[in-house]
């Protein structure tokens, strides 16, 4: 079953990131170099795009399946209340996902593994226990521990987790209302992130030559590698305080 702490590429998704990439590099290479021989240097830095882009498409993806395991739990704890047991209250969760996120959704998946394995006799705690660690999401792994002790002392299942699920609404809640006063200031940051690139370009079009000295010798080169090099470091620092002040 799928790893949540690493991002899994589809060949569609490397075709379409390595163009992105070969792309960026012919920018970077002509507005601050002026040479094709620039992409051999900027090569090495393909993985690292490709890191960069899997750490923003994994947040992504476990955002959604947290949003997806929330309506999972309120599914069993409708299904509890209308009297199925523990372990078929999942199952009959499933197909509550397939009509509600459709059967490739990333919660369906999870309970279709826990389905097939249940019914090779392997124990629901097993099961979600696997989950809880391979989707490295801490409300999971909360929701799971106060599970298994109920399941163990006799609790309250149907109130355990529809606390659980209240509680995991209110802190995505929390977080769509910070990725909304956050989208002003993200913006900000993408235009700021293009305004460099579009200068050089602008000056490279309407003024050839302009730029002539920094291009073609080694106190040039160095020059607009000092550059780069700033840019690269504002991105990622502009970045990481937009991750930091998503943090609830």
């Amino acid at each position: 079953m799928r790893d949540y702490h690493k991002y899994q590429y589809s060949r569609q998704e490397y075709v379409r990131y390595f163009i992105q990439a070969l792309l960026l590099m012919i920018l970077v290479s002509y507005l601050f170099y002026h040479s094709a021989g620039a992409m051999i240097l900027l090569a090495p830095f393909y993985p690292i795009f490709l890191r960069i882009k899997a750490q923003q498409l994994l947040q992504k993806e476990k955002q959604m399946l947290c949003i997806q395991f929330k309506e999972a739990i309120v599914a069993v704890s409708a299904a509890l209340n209308a009297g199925y047991s523990v372990e078929n209250a999942w199952r009959e969760a499933k197909t509550e996902m397939v009509q509600l996120y459709g059967e490739k959704s990333l919660i369906v998946n999870e309970l279709m593994h826990i389905q097939a394995h249940l019914s090779m006799n392997v124990t629901l705690e097993e099961l979600l226990e696997d989950f809880a660690v391979r989707s490295d999401i801490e409300d999971v792994s909360s929701f799971c521990e106060v599970f298994f002790f109920a399941k163990r002392s006799g609790g309250d299942f149907i109130r355990i987790i529809q606390t659980t699920a209240d509680r995991i609404g209110q802190k995505i809640q929390l977080q769509q209302q910070l990725a909304a006063d956050l989208a002003a200031r993200r913006l900000e940051s993408q235009i700021m992130n293009v305004v460099p690139f579009a200068i050089l370009l602008y000056l490279n079009l309407t003024s050839p030559g302009y730029f002539d000295a920094l291009y073609g010798n080694p106190a040039g080169i160095c020059v607009m590698s000092v550059c780069l090099i700033a840019y690269l470091a504002a991105y990622a620092l502009s970045e990481h305080m937009l991750r930091q002040m998503m943090i609830v």
